[in-house]
């Protein structure tokens, strides 16, 4: 059995009914490193004992309790949380804290079973090296009859999920235009399946995980070197996607 998840979030029991808006609200802060350090791990393809899959480091103000698996197949860990720490660097860029927490419980994880520890903190200082960043090329998309090449970029941070698209034009390789086309909240589920697809035809579609319409961009401005788009769908589809975008 490989090592397939990590997992950062305040001990669920301990928070689900005393103060369960601070857990809620600390996951969404960390799904961004939930997101990144699950990808990686995979790629290295790390074998455990076949009793777990998953680390969970669960920070809490309560009891420490030992380590254990737990059952989905999670070696849990419990680590002292300092919550004056968290609401420092909530709301800013910095995730050093949560590196910390990390670190922290990769090692003591350790104590308990053998996590390949070396190469999990590599991949912490792959994503310090990176400037804490976690972001992919979700599609790229080419019209050889309108010379464009369009690519869709994710960015996922602590603070929000964005969705950036570039447009190309493919004979001379030169950038047309480039610009944030959706903003989500942060959280690893409220963006999922609000983005698929790249449709070329009289505009450029962006369609969902339902295949539906949900960005269109407009395509002679683009070559223009003019960014043009908007949000389709419902008024609520709509003020999840603009989250913080001023259009």
């Amino acid at each position: 059995m490989n090592l397939y998840y990590l997992h950062l979030g305040l001990d669920y029991y301990d928070y689900i009914e005393s103060n369960n808006d601070l857990r809620y609200e600390f996951q969404k802060h960390t799904n961004f490193i939930d997101d990144y350090f699950s990808k990686e791990i995979r790629k290295l393809k790390l074998k455990t004992d076949g009793t777990f899959k998953m680390i969970a480091i669960s920070p809490t103000e309560f009891e420490i309790k030992k380590s254990s698996v737990v059952p989905d197949k999670a070696l849990k860990v419990n680590l002292s949380f300092n919550k004056k720490r968290y609401e420092q660097i909530k709301a800013t860029e910095d995730c050093s804290y949560y590196l910390e927490l990390l670190e922290e419980g990769f090692k003591k994880a350790n104590d308990y079973k053998k996590i390949h520890l070396q190469e999990l903190l590599n991949v912490i200082q792959k994503f310090k090296d990176n400037d804490c960043k976690n972001e992919w090329q979700h599609k790229k998309k080419r019209s050889k009859s309108d010379d464009l090449e369009v690519i869709l970029n994710c960015e996922f941070t602590t603070n929000h999920f964005q969705l950036v698209a570039i447009i190309n034009q493919i004979s001379t390789k030169k950038e047309l235009a480039k610009g944030v086309v959706m903003r989500t909240d942060t959280g690893s589920f409220i963006h999922e399946g609000m983005y698929k697809n790249i449709l070329i035809d009289k505009d450029i579609i962006v369609t969902n995980g339902s295949d539906k319409p949900i960005i269109k961009i407009n395509k002679k401005a683009a070559l223009k070197g003019e960014l043009k788009f908007k949000i389709l769908g419902d008024k609520e589809i709509k003020e999840i996607l603009s989250y913080g975008l001023d259009i």
